[in-house]
């Protein structure tokens, strides 16, 4: 029987489109997840909120953006979990992005050394 587990990119773009979720009161529309050596990078579209869409729609761009950060800097130990967990591997750093204007968020994480150094 072939081995049905999601493949890294999959786990993370699951797991942190369902955290956007559960933290921003909806998930992501549109996520890929790309991992390139260290590097993990995680796009998430059309995640603005009806709350962030008002703001934004009255010219309070800084307010969504300053509320966002916070939001993605207070979730960062559940982001490295779930990337982790996914790729058997311990993360570096987490470097979190949104742009509003694209209704655009990115998740980037750079991994550990592995064990043999590649």
């Amino acid at each position: 029987m072939p081995d049905r587990s999601p493949v890294p990119q999959q786990e993370i773009s699951n797991g942190i489109a369902q955290l956007y979720k559960v933290r921003l009161g909806r998930g992501p529309t549109k996520v890929s997840t790309t991992i390139v050596g260290d590097l993990v990078v995680c796009v998430l579209e059309d995640t603005d909120t009806p709350l962030e869409r008002t703001l934004l729609a009255i010219g309070s761009r800084d307010l969504v953006r300053e509320a966002r950060a916070q939001v993605q800097q207070h979730c960062t130990p559940q982001l490295v979990e779930i990337v982790e967990r996914a790729t058997g591997r311990k993360v570096r750093t987490h470097v979190p992005g949104y742009r509003p204007s694209h209704d655009a968020a990115t998740e980037v994480f750079l991994l550990e050394d592995t064990p043999d150094g590649g």
